[in-house]
């Protein structure tokens, strides 16, 4: 990334012509969208472990596929369309949250069988509740419902986006410097709010993810984005599934599970105060070496 921040560099290049932008982002949300609705089937049939993960990560990708030309729309249906999906990703996270605390446990040194139990039957029982309401959604409706507010995001972006106009490189640049100085000025004891930062690193890896196709590989910034993102992740489950276990537990009973997850929370602090530190030095670098 010496000659700069490559995200940036797309972006101004769609504000001089937004139609080599528009053929890879309507190819890109038919993609996502279709892997979306087979994500929602393949949690009702059991098909794999990490179906409810797929199924989240495909709602967060159209999620991030209507927040990139929504300044562009007046239209309702994009706010209906979002709140559907949001809704899927609440409905699944307690599921989520106990099959991440299942797969920690799984590589920590020091469980029990009777924490395992635990979690195992909580995210059966999560499980289920989530798979009665996917039971319940008519996915014939989100198609339409996804493919309609798709419809006038486009169209409205056709219409009322000027040219030359480099809209998306100021809003990415203005939302990575917020999340910057916001990293900066946090405590890395704050755990709420690094997890706030990695939600918006996500976010702005997925910006990146659009984009991929028009340089047809992977973007530096999109790596460092994931990997800042896994760090404060991996963190922040830790110190959840520390706070259930205190809240659940007697610790006399965890004492050996605890040390070995402060020991894992040690050297992830230590991954946060030196590699997300230098990957967010290196992303404020390469964007400051733009001329907007």
């Amino acid at each position: 990334m010496d000659g700069g921040s490559e995200v940036n560099k797309l972006l101004n290049d769609i504000s001089v012509n937004p139609w080599m932008f528009v053929k890879e982002y309507i190819e890109y949300f038919e993609r996502i969208k279709h892997r979306l609705l087979k994500n929602i089937s393949n949690v009702l049939d059991e098909e794999r472990e990490d179906s409810i993960h797929d199924m989240r990560t495909s709602c967060r990708r159209i999620e991030t596929i209507i927040a990139f030309l929504e300044g562009f729309s007046k239209h309702e249906s994009s706010k209906k369309a979002d709140k559907e999906v949001n809704k899927i990703i609440k409905i699944s996270n307690k599921s989520r949250d106990y099959q991440v605390h299942l797969d920690l446990l799984m590589k920590l040194e020091g469980r029990n069988n009777a924490v395992t139990d635990y979690f195992e039957k909580k995210y059966s029982k999560e499980k289920e509740k989530l798979r009665s309401y996917l039971n319940s959604l008519k996915t014939s409706e989100l198609d339409n419902l996804l493919e309609n507010s798709f419809s006038f995001l486009v169209l409205d972006f056709i219409q009322n986006f000027q040219i030359n106009d480099p809209y998306f490189a100021k809003l990415y640049i203005k939302e990575f410097k917020e999340v910057y100085e916001e990293f900066r000025s946090t405590d890395r004891s704050d755990d709420k709010k690094l997890h706030k930062i990695r939600i918006k690193i996500k976010n702005l890896r997925y910006k990146a993810e659009v984009l991929r196709a028009l340089k047809s590989s992977t973007l530096a910034e999109e790596e460092m984005f994931k990997r800042t993102q896994d760090i404060l992740g991996i963190h922040h489950d830790l110190i959840i599934l520390k706070k259930v276990l205190v809240k659940k537990f007697q610790e006399d009973n965890i004492l050996a599970l605890l040390k070995e997850i402060d020991k894992e929370l040690v050297q992830l602090k230590g991954k946060i105060d030196v590699e997300v530190n230098e990957i967010f030095k290196s992303l404020y670098d390469n964007i400051s070496k733009e001329n907007l």
